[in-house]
C-alpha cells in the first residue's frame, strides 16, 4: 500500500470536513412568527439544536473467510436539513484483515430523530500480509496477500439514544460491498454534538 496516498486521502477528508463545518450552510425552518429559526437538527435533543456530530466507533468487522476482527473509527456528520446530514467516516479493521476504509457519507433520519440510514461510497485500503494464510487456502495453490485498493459501498443502519443534550450512543450495523464480497461491520458509535 502506498502510505503517502493513504495519508493524503485522510488529510483531504479531514480538511473537507473542517471546511464544511465552518461554512455558513444552515437548513432553516419557518418559526411560528413567519421568520426563520435556527436549523432543526436530526442530532438535536429537545430545544437544543446542534449542526455537527462527531462519533468514535468501536466494534468488529466480519468478512467471510477472514473471521471477525476488532474495528475502530471516526464518523462526522453535519446537518443540512431536518432529515438529512452529510459527512464522512474513517475506520480500521485490525487483526488479519488490515483494512482502512475512508468514505464521504449521507445520513437520512426518516423520523427526524432516532433511526439513521446511511450510504457511503468510498475507498478501502488493504494492507497485505505478504505471506500465505495456509488455514484459509487449504489445498489451493500458494498465493501472496498483497497491498490492494478497492472501491467500497457501505450501507448502514443505526439508532441514536440521546444521553443528555449533547451526547448519544448509537448501536450500528453496516454492510460493505467490496469486489463482490459482503463484509459486515457492527458496533457502537459514541457521539458528541456541537
Amino acid at each position: 500500500m502506498n502510505h503517502h496516498r493513504t495519508w493524503s486521502a485522510v488529510v483531504f477528508l479531514v480538511l473537507a470536513m473542517l471546511v464544511w463545518t465552518l461554512s455558513p450552510v444552515v437548513a432553516e425552518e419557518p418559526d411560528a412568527h413567519g421568520g426563520h429559526s435556527e436549523a432543526a437538527d436530526s442530532h438535536g435533543n429537545g430545544d437544543h439544536h446542534f449542526k455537527n456530530a462527531l462519533a468514535l466507533f468501536l466494534g468488529a468487522t466480519n468478512e467471510h473467510g477472514h473471521g471477525t476482527e476488532p474495528t475502530w473509527g471516526l464518523e462526522y456528520a453535519r446537518t443540512i436539513h431536518p432529515h438529512w446530514s452529510v459527512g464522512g467516516l474513517i475506520d480500521y479493521a485490525g487483526g488479519a484483515q488490515r483494512n482502512l476504509v475512508i468514505a464521504p457519507a449521507v445520513f437520512w433520519f426518516p423520523f427526524g430523530e432516532g433511526l439513521v440510514l446511511m450510504a457511503a461510497p468510498g475507498v478501502e485500503y488493504h494492507k497485505g500480509r505478504g505471506e500465505v494464510d495456509h488455514h484459509l487456502l487449504k489445498a489451493a495453490a500458494a498465493e501472496v496477500d498483497e497491498d490492494q485498493t478497492y472501491f467500497v459501498m457501505r450501507f448502514g443502519v443505526a439508532y441514536i439514544f440521546h444521553v443528555g443534550a449533547r451526547y448519544g450512543i448509537a448501536p450500528t450495523v453496516n454492510l460493505d460491498l467490496v469486489e463482490g464480497h459482503e463484509v459486515w461491520v457492527y458496533g457502537v458509535n459514541f457521539e458528541v454534538m456541537f
